[in-house]
């Protein structure tokens, strides 16, 4: 499992004996139905294994999760799946089932609902092992989100809130790798989707009151998108640069490097920040190096990675015009004016406080790059076309909120125990 001494998993390891020096068991909650009350079962037997995935099919829905490590390669190590239904939880040991394809088809399976809580890293290694994407996937932090829960809300906050239960603190960042695991450990796991049928009933009832079932699964859909999983250069890029608006010479240099890094990282199952750190790319973007010897002398750039790669990432930079560039959104430069500045701030506010009296986090909706982009170009009449507030449930959400501002609905506030906001049309 690569370098046991690397920052990280030094850190792993700090914490793993906090954790089982300080945490606590808390009892399982009892008396709702769709809480399984008994001990988890451990599966590390292939007979088992085949006994579990034909419980789940003739289910026809259950809970999963994963615990694994990604500190110390590209992809990450999976060492623990946990799946639950109302009436059991099951602890899958992968270092012992080889063969995880009749659990994971299961998962690609459009006639089996999946839930989850975070989904995204989880489903990886099934689209990988499987070749195709998850089908009917359901995912309680977006649906927390789609009914006025903040975002993103942990798994651990979301059964306090729902449950009136506190399952206590969780072994996230523990040696999932290490065997045999703890009793605590194994509590731990089992909490992860011991609760996420009675979340997912709950989350139900809400979606369906407001009408947003079909949201959800608008929402849910990427997770059937081959594209969710494989890699996509402009998020990359996007997280290299920040916040920054590299010009466009070292935009193309930060793209090549980026595709090199990533051809590198799967070759040697690495993590690419092992590769080259972001900061190395940023600075190398803005001031290239002529040879390897300036390469492994660039401070924080790893002389491993430098001495055996120098000469490719040489000629990335030097056939990186060739790069077709990518947009980045630029902010507007009205923006830097005092006075629009304040009514920006004050719009964005205005969207949150919106997004409360609807029931709605507003962080799911949008992020505030993105809506003052769009909010701009509805204040100056100009028009966007691929706005992520132009697409889906979010466009209904940005259109009723624009006929707000234009006076076509109201936003009330009143304090009854509790603030609330309301939206109602004039």
């Amino acid at each position: 499992m690569g370098n046991s001494q690397s920052h990280r998993r030094k850190h792993r390891q700090q914490s793993h004996k906090e954790s089982h020096a300080q945490g606590t068991i808390t009892p399982v909650l009892e008396g709702n139905p769709h809480v399984p009350t008994d001990e988890a079962q451990w599966i590390d037997t292939e007979k088992d294994f085949l006994n579990l995935c034909e419980n789940l099919k003739t289910n026809g829905i259950f809970a999963f999760d994963t615990e694994f490590i990604g500190e110390d390669s590209y992809y990450p190590f999976t060492c623990l799946i946990q799946v639950a239904t109302k009436d059991m939880v099951s602890l899958i040991d992968p270092f012992a089932i080889k063969d995880l394809a009749p659990l994971y088809s299961l998962i690609t399976d459009p006639n089996i609902i999946v839930i989850l809580h975070s989904a995204s890293q989880d489903l990886d290694p099934v689209t990988r092992l499987m070749g195709e994407p998850p089908q009917a996937i359901f995912d309680t932090q977006l649906a927390a989100g789609l009914v006025g829960f903040p975002w993103p809300l942990s798994l651990t906050k979301s059964i306090e809130a729902i449950l009136q239960h506190d399952v206590g603190g969780h072994f996230t960042f523990s040696q999932w790798d290490a065997r045999p695991l703890s009793n605590r450990q194994k509590i731990y796991a089992a909490d992860d989707v011991r609760y996420l049928l009675a979340v997912h009933d709950y989350f139900m009832i809400k979606l369906n009151t407001l009408n947003r079932i079909d949201w959800a699964e608008d929402e849910f859909s990427k997770f059937s998108c081959m594209d969710t999983y494989e890699f996509n250069l402009h998020n990359v890029v996007k997280r290299i640069c920040k916040n920054k608006t590299p010009r466009k010479k070292e935009l193309q240099r930060i793209q090549a490097i980026a595709l090199l890094r990533e051809k590198i990282a799967i070759e040697r199952n690495l993590p690419t920040r092992a590769i080259i750190p972001p900061e190395c790319i940023l600075a190398l973007a803005k001031k290239p190096v002529e040879t390897v010897t300036q390469l492994s002398s660039m401070r924080g750039f790893p002389k491993n990675m430098a001495s055996k790669y120098g000469k490719q990432i040489l000629e990335a930079i030097a056939e990186s015009p060739e790069q077709e560039i990518l947009r980045l959104r630029k902010s507007d430069p009205i923006e830097k004016d005092a006075v629009v500045r304040q009514e920006l701030d004050g719009a964005w506010s205005l969207f949150n406080a919106w997004c409360i009296g609807n029931k709605l986090s507003s962080g799911l909706v949008t992020n505030r790059p993105i809506f003052t982009e769009w909010y701009l170009s509805i204040r100056n009449g100009q028009e966007i076309h691929d706005s992520p507030l132009l697409k889906g449930w979010r466009s209904k959400v940005a259109n009723q909120f624009s006929a707000m501002i234009a006076g076509e609905h109201q936003l009330t506030f009143s304090y009854n125990g509790i603030l609330e906001a309301r939206s109602d049309q004039t």
